[in-house]
């Protein structure tokens, strides 16, 4: 399964609006069902599991399974 990490913005974009840019275009690139894994720092992301669902859901993926791991917060998620 490919990883993705998921970088924070050095500017002071809007960290949702980043985010959504990041699914879609990350959705564009995949095949129904085909599944891969979101990386993310947990000190730079740390918004609760519910909005990163909706922000996949909006881009066309869903969210599998969440773990955390030295210090990142990696998300399974799968293209509908």
């Amino acid at each position: 399964m490919q990883r993705i990490v998921v970088r924070a913005p050095t500017c002071s974009a809007d960290i949702i609006t980043y985010l959504k840019g990041i699914f879609r275009f990350h959705a564009e690139e995949l095949q129904p069902a085909e599944r891969v894994e979101f990386a993310f720092d947990a000190d730079r992301f740390p918004f609760a599991i519910a909005i990163f669902e909706s922000l996949l859901a909006g881009a066309g993926l869903k969210l599998l399974s969440t773990r955390e791991e030295d210090g990142m917060r990696l998300f399974e998620v799968e293209k509908l």
